[in-house]
């Protein structure tokens, strides 16, 4: 059986309370409600429905009795906002927002037990907007003010022990590259944790903590990489903020700037797209000069993207893709993070037709696509990443009002999608496939259907 998934934090919250009904929760609102002196409230289902579908937005008065009965700070309902305060709720999201920026701190807020982890099912991030600008404020703040991170444990751990991780992490990206944030995520849980224990529990030194943090920053962003590809955005942003922690505690400012730069694809996939460009634009500032050439081409070509999404960021969108293009044309250096093996010219290549797709413009971005693909994008490298692209070559295609290759190339997409464990393909293929139902008597679109209808429907996350 395949477990539930919430859209919204007040779902989550319900079933996390047993599963009450809606009218149940508003039962104990109201009783809080009349208890704090605000009288009695209307006790109807259809107000939680229009609540957690965004309809509509709970009283102030409503709020605060939701914000009694969950143990949040009265000052939080009125500092966050609706839903934002709700994340307060939930423990882990609190320790997450509220620990110190210390080692004791992070060490506190390290994502807990495979059950608590199993337990969020929330399908939205938890934080936006002031929320992010708090938490990524409070990284800059720790990335400039290092503190020394040493432990006396039960095991002595050194450096190079550390250093062993290394491989198994990059092998875990790839291996996500072929199949998958589903299939892949039990290995990197499994990664993290151990890393999780030697930071709490074993004794280092600060030059071995530091590269221990490291690893776990990176550990912690493959971890929220993959529950976003899984459509687990709640999850996914608590890795995600986890590795702006690690990477403060290791002085790391360059795998601090690449964990923004995942937020930021979280944040315009899913979100605000200018909590996107801010997200970026924090990177960049604080990497200035330390970032290697590539690694600026990766932020300027995500902050691109993010430009992309907004209403009003075409002239910005163009400025970032070709400042990407220049810093990458300085080509590689030594010392490039391993983590950067995907920021190829195919790829940069891909991010700009993805951006003139957004923009509204279909023939530059199937210009675009076609010449990454001549510049060598690998679907046998990269068959997620390039099931995504065929999808959005096929979207292209449709805006131009070629609907037969919108058809034969989503064909080729959904073929190639068998095999991954992705929620990110699975969706973006449901979306194409609705925008292609208008089209059926073509044959190229028939046939694509036929094969769609023995594609396997269901979404299995764990």
């Amino acid at each position: 059986m395949v477990d539930p998934t919430y859209r919204h934090s007040l779902t989550a919250l319900r079933a996390a309370l047993g599963g009450l009904s809606a009218v149940e929760y508003l039962n104990q609102v109201n009783r809080r409600h009349q208890a704090l002196g605000f009288g009695a409230m209307a006790i109807r289902r259809e107000k939680v429905i229009r609540w957690e579908s965004g309809a509509s937005t709970p009283q102030l008065s409503a709020q605060l009795a939701m914000a009694d009965l969950h143990g949040v700070p009265e000052d939080a309902v009125y500092d966050l906002g609706w839903p934002s305060w709700l994340l307060l709720a939930f423990p882990a999201d609190r320790a997450l927002l509220r620990a110190p920026w210390n080692l004791d701190g992070t060490l506190g807020s390290l994502p807990g037990s495979a059950q608590a982890r199993s337990s969020d099912r929330r399908q939205s991030p938890w934080a936006a907007g002031s929320t992010l600008d708090t938490i990524v404020g409070e990284w800059s703040v720790a990335l400039s003010e290092p503190v020394r991170v040493m432990r006396a444990g039960r095991g002595h751990v050194t450096r190079d022990m550390i250093g062993a991780f290394a491989e198994p992490l990059f092998r875990i990206g790839r291996l996500d590259d072929v199949l998958g944030g589903e299939m892949t995520r039990r290995i990197a849980l499994a990664n993290f944790d151990v890393l999780g224990s030697i930071a709490r529990d074993a004794t280092y030194d600060d030059a071995t903590g530091r590269c221990l943090f490291s690893a776990l920053g990176e550990a912690a962003r493959i971890c929220g990489w993959l529950y976003f590809d899984s459509g687990l955005h709640s999850a996914a942003q608590s890795y995600y903020v986890t590795a702006l922690r690690a990477s403060a505690m290791a002085g790391d400012a360059m795998a601090g700037a690449n964990a923004l730069a995942f937020m930021a694809i979280q944040a315009y996939s899913e979100g605000d797209a200018d909590d996107a460009v801010k997200l970026v634009s924090i990177a960049l500032d604080r990497c200035e000069g330390r970032a290697t050439p590539r690694l600026r081409a990766m932020l300027h070509s995500r902050r691109a993207r993010a430009h992309s999404r907004t209403s009003h960021g075409l002239a910005a969108c163009l400025r970032d893709l070709d400042e990407a293009r220049r810093q990458h044309a300085l080509g590689p250096r030594d010392d490039d993070p391993a983590w950067l093996y995907w920021m190829t010219e195919s790829e940069l290549e891909m991010i700009a037709a993805s951006s003139a797709l957004s923009l509204g413009r279909p023939r530059e971005a199937l210009d675009s696509f076609d010449t990454a693909l001549r510049k060598g994008h690998s679907a046998e490298d990269f068959p997620r990443d390039h099931a995504i692209y065929l999808i959005r070559i096929a979207r292209a295609h449709l805006l131009a009002g070629e609907v037969e290759q919108a058809c034969h190339t989503a064909t080729r997409a959904l073929t190639l999608s068998r095999g991954l464990r992705s929620e990110r393909v699975r969706s973006d293929l449901t979306r194409l496939a609705l925008a292609l139902t208008g089209h059926r008597s073509c044959r190229a679109a028939r046939e694509f259907f036929d094969l769609y209808g023995t594609a396997d429907p269901t979404v299995t996350v764990s």
